[in-house]
């Protein structure tokens, strides 16, 4: 028999080994036969027929994956999900026209209400609606099921052929014609649905039209405009993360149903370079997007990203273990331990009870479509796909944790968004069974520094804190595609506080953007003025001028730099983390756009909008969030105002408000005012509301509720015009006109009652040590925790701690044990240098590259920090 020379995946490549190759560029990967040993690929034996089965390896496998098999869909646990693709399939043959009805007048039409030639978003729900006739008509449905029913429906199938062949006639083959509108589109929307079609009906159309499944292969491989050669371009900011997954796993597919040996090995090499943790310090291909050694994950070059993105890159990852499981292109080694650190470092922290939390969402939060419970959804499905390749302990570990995280939220889980029918079968078996006991695969009490997507989180049993931060390196917000159109201080110290036993739709999600003033996130300190959004500057979804040298276009990237996702000019953006305890801080910077404005860099009709002044800090600790804000002033004069916290409850609840003043005032359900407030509490007559406040230096503080009504299409323009009426408690401090070092400082008590609240204001833990524009310091004399932000790079003191540069720092002292921890806010000192006033100190312990001296009085600390990317450095000390 005839021998062919194939390339498959080493089986016995190490993770290690995987992750820390040189990538390789798509232009030396053009043959088979150019690729190099240190590439992943060796060269074995096989006969044809052996090939050919592991085509059928891959196409069996995602076949399943998308429409089961007889005896994953006999189980009456699906009977729904199925019966919703036949139904869905159904209303969408309504709208299918026949040959003589599609063409209108000048309009060409496959599907009624979907015109065709200028409109790319109709041209991909063509493709959409076609592979949801295929997928119907290969989904069986189990015996006595009732309902639609298009399982292997001929008058369908022959259908979704023609409108393929018409489809790619007429609007898919001329490439002069194509590629308008939206690279997505072209690039990977339709490319997904036309390739998951071709897989589902590969016999089918090659008796049919035996030229029709190459002919568009070819045609895709064009239209990667933003690739090499007809492929994956690792070099493109294009072809990353999410989006790369996207592309590599219809490359997959496409080499099966091809017989493409050569293209499966190289999309699999592409795939994998997604599983490398992104080093800030090694930069490869010029690509930042994917996930880092702290957790964070970045899409959009400086975006936080995980609850959106990254959610769909997970998909893409298990699906693809799941299409290469059992063929020899499956790396096993390498897929499974990293999505199994993702899920753990990267998105259970950012899943409070089930739901995901916005600050790494991006222009998500926008989205009417969905809420913090359906974005989980899709990680659930991750877990149960996952929890097959692990071994038992880790399985049952992970199963555990999927089950408190179902336990735990407050929204019935829906599986009729997984993608996977034995996935939803594994679902229902996993919550059923009795034996797996519901258990946090994390700590409930845990600190998550994301130093490098600047954002940090907070956990405890009963809260989680969210709190967002921007910098030169990470963009302030995103806006794009008409989405998130009021974006502009989301990354400027806005926090969100999920309390425990709270349905967190009513806290959070879309309503919450809809109707909350873009001026009053919580935790943010903004000028007083109004800014327009994108549209209303420019009259559409992006800004346009070609003939300037910075060449703006809608995927330009001067568009991504200065309109969809800008930087800040800040550098100092950061924290630092003691175990359970942390602290954060930042500097407030403006949009990079006013900066280049002053420069003389961009257009004049280019609109720039300046930021207010301040120095920020969150401190957390157990029962207390503490925040600070000095440095507060404006360069041009205006009225600036900080909004202390800015809780939505819905109309149908009723709040009641208690405080007290300094001057021993009781308030009950007070007037909108000013008042100097010792302590005050909210809560509502719903469980997971009730809120204290401590504020430790007296200041005039604003005190509303309003009731707000906006339409959701106020913050997204394909939202529907609907209008949604929510209340809102807000906690503000108005700093003046042209304020010049301004501060501000309160205490959060997250589930605090009313009584609880006063007693601590009676008898608090917190002392405030330093709030200047130097620094800021604070005491939990309870927990025998300092914690700083030292914000000058010059020496500064508070208390028993001297910082000769900018530093975040905490300070624990637990009986003859003192442990600090310290870490570069800036991610650009080369060194750092402190020193802690103890009595007769000895090192016991210290982190790579600190060296401590001591003294009968002090220790004095240098710390080698270059490149040390916001890590904490920890130092502890025997006090003698």
């Amino acid at each position: 028999m005839e021998k062919k020379t194939i390339k498959i995946l080493a089986s016995s490549l190490t993770l290690s080994t995987m992750l820390s190759m040189p990538m390789i560029s798509s232009t030396s990967m053009a043959h088979a036969s150019q690729t190099s040993a240190s590439s992943a690929l060796t060269s074995t034996e096989t006969t044809n027929s052996d090939t050919e089965n592991q085509f059928e390896i891959l196409m069996q496998n995602y076949k399943e994956y998308l429409v089961g098999n007889e005896s994953i869909n006999s189980n009456q646990v699906l009977d729904i999900k199925i019966n919703k693709v036949h139904s869905d399939a159904a209303n969408v043959l309504k709208k299918f026209l026949p040959v003589d009805q599609r063409v209108n007048g000048e309009e060409k039409l496959l599907f009624s209400g979907l015109p065709l030639g200028t409109s790319d978003s109709n041209l991909n729900s063509s493709y959409l609606n076609l592979y949801q006739m295929a997928l119907a008509a290969k989904t069986l449905k189990r015996e006595g099921l009732t309902g639609e029913n298009l399982y292997q429906d001929e008058e369908t199938i022959a259908k979704v052929i023609d409108g393929l062949d018409w489809l790619y006639t007429n609007f898919f083959k001329d490439q002069e014609k194509g590629y308008y509108g939206n690279w997505y589109n072209w690039e990977i929307g339709m490319p997904t649905n036309i390739t998951k079609t071709m897989l589902l009906l590969h016999d089918e159309i090659n008796a049919a039209k035996p030229e029709l499944i190459e002919n568009y292969v070819n045609s895709m491989d064009l239209y990667l405009r933003n690739g090499k050669n007809g492929d994956v371009d690792l070099d493109s900011r294009f072809h990353t993360g999410a989006n790369l997954s996207d592309i590599t796993t219809n490359r997959i597919i496409q080499g099966a149903i091809t017989g493409d040996d050569a293209r499966i090995s190289k999309a699999v090499e592409n795939t994998l370079t997604v599983f490398k943790t992104i080093d800030p310090n090694n930069i490869v291909n010029g690509n930042t997007d994917g996930f880092y050694e702290d957790g964070s994950f970045i899409q959009h070059d400086r975006v936080a990203y995980t609850g959106s993105y990254g959610r769909v890159l997970l998909g893409r990852m298990i699906q693809t273990m799941k299409i290469l499981d059992g063929s020899q292109y499956n790396p096993e080694e390498i897929l499974v331990p990293t999505v199994k650190n993702w899920i753990y470092n990267g998105f259970s922290p950012i899943m409070f009870e089930g739901y995901n939390m916005e600050i790494v969402k991006g222009r998500a939060v926008s989205r009417s479509s969905g809420s913090g419970y359906g974005d989980a959804t899709s990680v659930l499905e991750a877990m149960v796909d996952l929890t097959k390749y692990l071994t038992d302990d880790d399985s049952i570990k992970l199963k555990s944790h999927l089950k408190y995280i179902v336990d735990k939220s407050k929204a019935a889980v829906s599986t009729s968004s997984f993608i996977s029918y034995d996935a939803i079968v594994n679902f229902n078996n996993i919550i059923s069974d009795s034996k797996i006991i519901a258990n946090n695969g994390i700590d409930s009490n845990g600190h998550h520094a994301f130093n490098l997507m600047d954002k940090t989180v907070h956990l405890r049993d009963s809260y989680g804190f969210a709190f967002s931060r921007s910098s030169n390196r990470i963009a302030k917000y995103e806006f794009m595609s008409g989405e998130n159109l009021k974006p502009w201080f989301q990354g400027d110290g806005a926090f969100y506080l999920y309390l425990s036993g709270r349905d967190q739709r009513k806290q959070f999600g879309v309503n919450y953007f809809a109707t909350i003033s873009p001026y009053q996130y919580p935790g943010t300190t903004v000028p007083e003025e109004e800014r327009k959004t994108i549209p209303e500057l420019y009259g559409k979804q992006w800004y346009e001028n070609t003939a300037h040298p910075l060449n703006f276009y809608s995927s330009s990237e001067s568009q991504n730099h200065y309109v969809y996702f800008p930087t800040g000019t800040n550098t100092f953006s950061g924290g630092v983390k003691l175990g359970k305890y942390g602290a954060a801080g930042m500097q407030l910077g403006d949009e990079v756009g006013y900066q280049d404005k002053q420069a003389g860099l961009l257009p004049d009709d280019f609109v720039v909008y300046k930021n207010a002044d301040a120095n920020k800090s969150a401190f957390m600790f157990d029962d207390e969030i503490v925040l600070l804000g000095s440095g507060i002033k404006d360069q041009l004069g205006r009225k600036v105002n900080t909004t202390l916290d800015n809780r939505m409850f819905e109309t149908t609840e009723t709040s009641t408000i208690t405080g007290e003043t300094n001057d021993n005032q009781r308030l009950n359900n007070p007037a909108n005012g000013d008042y100097h407030l010792k302590w005050i509490n909210f809560n509502t007559d719903t469980p997971g509301t009730q809120i204290g406040y401590y504020f430790p230096e007296s200041s005039a503080i604003k005190v509303s509720t309003n009731t707000v009504t906006n339409s959701l299409r106020n913050i997204r323009t394909p939202n529907p015009d609907t209008f949604v009426t929510r209340n809102f408690f807000t906690l503000g401090m108005n700093h003046g006109v042209n304020p010049q070092n301004s501060k501000y400082a309160y205490v959060i008590l997250p589930n605090f009652g009313a009584e609880e609240t006063k007693e601590y204001a009676e008898n608090p833990s917190i002392k405030i040590l330093a709030n200047t524009e130097a620094v800021h310091g604070v005491e939990n004399t309870k927990l025998g925790i300092k914690g700083f932000n030292f914000f000058s790079g010059k020496r500064t003191k508070v208390s028993n701690v001297t910082s000769f540069n900018q530093a975040s720092i905490l300070v624990k002292t637990d009986g003859d044990t003192m442990t600090i921890a310290v870490s570069d806010p800036t991610m650009s000192l080369e060194k750092m240098k402190l020193s802690v006033e103890v009595p007769n100190p000895s090192v016991i312990t210290a982190s790579e590259g600190v060296k401590t001296s001591v003294s009968r009085k002090k220790a004095l600390i240098h710390i080698n920090s270059a490149k040390s990317n916001g890590k904490s450095f920890e130092i502890k000390l025997k006090m003698n």
